[in-house]
């Protein structure tokens, strides 16, 4: 009998062909059955099974990548409640208010939904996280040089890092724009607080003197320097030495190297399906943190 994970996909954006020779890495566990794509806008060099809707998709699929910034509400609806487990592709499809009544279908379903977000890949966020505990501080700093001519920074996926290390419910969100060099130019600075009475801080500066992209950890027992553009690990902690209370060391290291991203992230999928133990890196309820806290950072006054 044949055990692999039947993978259906719906929707298309430029990471759709990417997924699909992703899956070929793992054909024994998984088998790819065929795409509806929304409005019948299949791609031109497409060759594989389209069927005619969704309906008939999720019969002969157990689990459902979805592509694409938009997503029909009743088709990711209809697609939970038929039991199926679920990918995502962009997290910005579910930036909204409907992320809630998604995550408890989920929960009712009890099936796996997974949300793609790769930079956490890329930064390692998955090791800070096993490193550091009871963290009581995270700065952010984001700088663009001054010749890349940019008027801002998006650090949705910097409020993501620091939701996922400190994994609490954010009490206190409060944003500050700083006109620079022009009046369309800003530098953000945005301010959380947590329930366990941790902070942190993030910086965007769209246009600054450097190429920098560094997160500073204060945990209980623990500091830490991560330069996020060139991967280096710094931490400082006590020494492990009997008797000593006071004698620091520094380390140094690279983030582990994480290949290819998409590989990791269906890897994870594949897992979070066939292990009860394991979990999606990334889930719905994340998501739903990230636009909760994203939504008090719109409605901070001025």
């Amino acid at each position: 009998m044949d055990s692999r994970i039947k993978i259906g996909f719906i929707g298309y954006s430029d990471n759709f062909e990417t997924y699909k020779k992703t899956l070929a890495w793992f054909d024994e566990d998984v088998e790819y059955q065929g795409a509806w794509f929304y409005n019948e806008d299949k791609p031109n060099d497409y060759y594989d099974e389209v069927f005619r809707n969704h309906e008939e998709l999720l019969e002969s699929s157990d689990a459902i990548f979805f592509f694409g910034d938009k997503i029909r509400k009743k088709v990711l609806s209809d697609t939970i409640k038929a039991f199926k487990h679920v990918f995502i592709d962009d997290y910005t499809a579910l930036m909204n208010s409907d992320v809630e009544q998604y995550q408890k279908l989920v929960a009712e379903a009890n099936t796996i939904a997974q949300v793609s977000f790769p930079k956490m890949y890329y930064w390692g966020i998955q090791d800070l996280q096993e490193e550091y505990t009871k963290i009581r501080n995270i700065y952010i700093s984001h700088e663009y040089p001054y010749h890349m001519q940019r008027q801002s920074v998006d650090l949705s996926s910097e409020v993501m890092a620091v939701i996922k290390l400190i994994n609490e419910d954010v009490i206190r969100a409060h944003e500050t724009f700083t006109p620079l060099i022009s009046k369309k130019t800003e530098m953000e600075t945005i301010e959380l607080d947590f329930a366990t009475g941790a902070t942190a801080s993030i910086v965007g500066l769209p246009c600054g003197f450097f190429d920098r992209h560094e997160m500073r950890i204060i945990a209980e027992k623990n500091l830490a320097y991560i330069d996020l553009r060139k991967r280096e690990w710094h931490s400082l902690k006590p020494a492990k030495l009997r008797g000593s209370t006071t004698n620091l060391i520094k380390g140094l290291a690279s983030l582990p190297e994480v290949g290819d991203i998409e590989q990791f992230e269906v890897q994870d999928f594949i897992d979070s399906i066939t292990d009860e133990t394991y979990e999606p890196f990334i889930s719905f309820k994340d998501i739903a943190d990230l636009h909760k806290c994203v939504a008090m950072l719109e409605n901070t006054e001025e």
